[in-house]
């Protein structure tokens, strides 16, 4: 049996070799990893970066008006309060005016709901079918005596139908009442109620003997009313209103009540509407916050220590020097926009620059500027909303700045990888060289010291040998 391993031969440490060799020969793959880890901590740097960048671009966004609505509007917010939540509830819009009401509600309104009657002229017969035969059933909705329906639909009912094949075909025919059965006491019943509250809500039915009803008190009515159809009453301030449902949106400006239950008589709550501008304080101090934060972190990555002699991953870097540049002269640019307007600065509204580059925010001068000037800080923070936006959208938008970097970093380590592929190609026919010829040099040393030791030994032999 051959041996083959290197070395066995000549003793030489041929496997000691190639690994020295090898080494040597891997230096340039090594530096490509170090340039790839390097590569991989920009990527991560950035991606910290553009993570607060994105935050801020979101305050920013929060502070910018719907199209089509101004910036007042979107930050005049009301809160209303009722005393005794049981008769209502309330929601504004920008609309409203700060004040304060009582409130009565004298009839709620409710849905209109009719029956068919029992005994003497129950309109079925001991086995609960239709007596008179079926037709074209006319459902209207409309106000009681007056002949402008609300809405009209026309439904086919079978000779000798069943109350619940009754109630099925008043369903299917979507027309605004619901029917459903009830099994009493007194025997079967078809009970019609009126999908939506209000006083021209009144159900009447024609065109069937059998199931006719004009409305209470018909003497050929083969229903009995439940409950009347009717709507909501109510006073403000003492003043009556009347409408249609239980939620009003034309009584006051901007405000719409939803009543809940009727007042004990002669005893009313109170509604109050105040203004609130936490929102707009709220939206301040998250966009300084974000700022903030981005400061911070982009402080961090391009940091030095000269102490430790230890630099920040994006120390000396182009773009995060070009992102801090842009966002501070956002904040301390007056707005093209504002020339003419009393606060066109930040600072005018108590935001300052500090020291470290971060901002901070004086409440109280934040506050009284809105107390007294509303409009005006409402267009600066709106204005700077939009400054921002488009500031960040520059550099962490789809072809943002730090974006396109991300994006180049990572065709570089893409390309870094290739070169590895065929560094380690290269790699390993080197080895497979190195131990061709080490094996030829160790199998050529092996057969020289044979023969050596073969001619020591004959010559050993020889008379006289020394």
């Amino acid at each position: 049996m051959a041996i083959t391993s290197t070395g066995i031969g000549s003793n030489l440490d041929v496997e000691g070799i190639i690994t020295k060799l090898m080494a040597i020969e891997q230096k340039p793959l090594t530096a490509l990893s170090t340039k790839e880890a390097g590569f991989q901590a920009k990527i991560s740097a950035l991606g910290s970066l553009k993570g607060t960048l994105s935050a801020l671009q979101g305050a920013a966004s929060a502070l910018i008006p719907d199209t089509g609505s101004s910036a007042f509007d979107k930050f005049s917010v009301f809160n209303t309060t009722i005393a005794d939540t049981n008769i209502a509830s309330a929601t504004t819009a920008s609309s409203a005016v700060a004040g304060t009401y009582s409130l009565e509600v004298t009839q709620l309104a409710q849905q209109h709901r009719i029956a068919t009657k029992t005994g003497v002229g129950n309109p079925f017969d001991s086995s609960n079918k239709l007596v008179g035969g079926g037709g074209t059933l006319t459902i209207t909705l409309d106000t009681l005596g007056e002949s402008s329906p609300t809405k009209t639909t026309a439904l086919n009912i079978a000779d000798g139908a069943t109350p619940e094949g009754i109630r099925d075909a008043i369903n299917a025919a979507k027309a605004g009442v619901s029917a459903t059965v009830i099994n009493g006491t007194a025997g079967k019943q078809l009970v019609l109620v009126s999908d939506t509250v209000g006083s021209d809500q009144n159900i009447t039915l024609s065109g069937i003997a059998g199931l006719s009803y004009d409305g209470p008190g018909g003497n050929t009515d083969q229903f009995t009313e439940l409950q009347a159809a009717q709507g909501s009453k109510f006073k403000l301030n003492g003043i009556e209103i009347s409408a249609n449902s239980n939620t009003i949106s034309t009584a006051i400006d901007g405000i719409t009540l939803n009543l809940l239950k009727k007042s004990e008589t002669d005893v009313a709550t109170t509604l109050t509407v105040s203004r609130d501008n936490s929102s707009l304080e709220a939206g301040v101090n998250a966009l300084v916050k974000a700022y903030n934060d981005f400061n911070t972190t982009a402080n961090s990555l391009g940091s030095y220590n000269a102490t430790t002699k230890v630099a920040g991953t994006l120390n000396g870097d182009s773009t995060l020097r070009a992102a801090q540049s842009i966002l501070r002269s956002a904040v301390g640019n007056a707005l093209a926009g504002l020339t003419d307007a009393t606060l066109k600065r930040l600072s005018d509204i108590g935001v300052s620059m500090q020291k470290d580059g971060s901002l901070a925010v004086n409440s109280t001068k934040l506050s009284a500027a809105i107390k007294t000037n509303l409009t005006g800080v409402a267009n600066l923070v709106a204005a700077y909303g939009s400054i921002f936006k488009t500031a960040t959208d520059g550099l962490v938008g789809t072809n943002g700045s730090i974006t396109t970097r991300t994006a180049g970093i990572n065709t570089s380590i893409k390309g870094l990888g290739k070169q590895s592929e065929a560094i380690v190609t290269r790699l390993a026919l080197i080895e497979a060289r190195y131990r061709k010829q080490f094996t030829a040099l160790d199998v050529a040393v092996g057969q020289l010291k044979q023969t050596s030791d073969y001619l020591t030994q004959q010559l050993a032999n020889l008379p006289g040998f020394k």
